[in-house]
């Protein structure tokens, strides 16, 4: 009777974290470039009657990153870009380089190319200065990520794309870099550029909901298991006492 209570106190657990990523995905579902966090929930089979069982069941729902592609959308802005396909944006920050889906960019005080924080964006030449009275015109971007200011070639969007994705961790929003102790192997990234594009959130509001609404329904339905489990052997122990 006790190892019920436990399975379903473990059911909770698991319930309540996966809730809390629906939530922040749900937060999330129309920021360009976001990928939603998912849970992939260990066996709760084992949990055996401890409180430090029921511990180690939570500890063992690992959340990780969907890194499934957003569908991209137009916005007609020169410099909003979205990558179709297996790469990401590479932006230089206090803690090294970090690497972002969101295109969403704008220029910094400087005329620097950025990133919805104020970070640069990388290219083969570093980062790129677009506000320059010496190359008059508007910015073009092609596929391969070359940008052009008129006729000449300020520099080229570095892509980067890595064998290992779950080698990935979120640093900050929009962010990701390497989880800890995790070296990164870099791959061919397969990205076009599309200039006047943003990528979407892979997180939809609708679908989202309905996760929540049925995940809801498994924690009240858990909860009741433990209240169940905790009349009857409230009882038991009554009729052993009136003995």
């Amino acid at each position: 009777m006790g190892d019920g209570i436990y399975l379903a106190g473990a059911a909770m657990l698991s319930q309540q974290i996966r809730q809390e990523a629906m939530v922040h995905n749900l937060a999330n579902a129309s920021t360009p470039g976001y990928k939603a966090a998912r849970l992939f929930a260990k066996a709760l089979e084992d949990v055996e009657g401890s409180v430090e069982a029921m511990r180690d069941a939570e500890r063992g729902q690992e959340v990780y990153i969907d890194f499934s592609q957003g569908s991209v959308q137009r916005t007609g802005r020169e410099l909003d870009f979205a990558l179709d396909g297996d790469g990401f944006f590479v932006v230089d920050t206090p803690e090294g380089e970090r690497f972002a889906r969101d295109g969403s960019f704008s220029l910094d005080i400087d005329g620097r190319l950025v990133n919805h924080a104020g970070f640069p964006v990388l290219t083969d030449m570093g980062p790129v200065v677009l506000d320059d009275e010496s190359s008059p015109g508007p910015v073009n971007v092609n596929e391969d990520g070359e940008i052009f200011m008129g006729d000449r070639l300020m520099g080229k969007l570095m892509i980067r794309h890595f064998v290992s994705l779950e080698d990935l961790q979120r640093t900050a929003p929009g962010l990701f870099g390497p989880g800890p102790g995790r070296h990164l192997q870099e791959s061919e990234p397969s990205a076009k550029v599309r200039q006047g594009c943003l990528e979407e959130s892979n997180a939809l509001a609708m679908d989202e909901m309905i996760r929540m609404i049925s995940e809801f329904k498994k924690y009240e339905a858990s909860h009741k298991m433990v209240q169940m489990q905790d009349g009857a052997l409230r009882q038991a122990i009554n009729d052993l006492i009136s003995r």
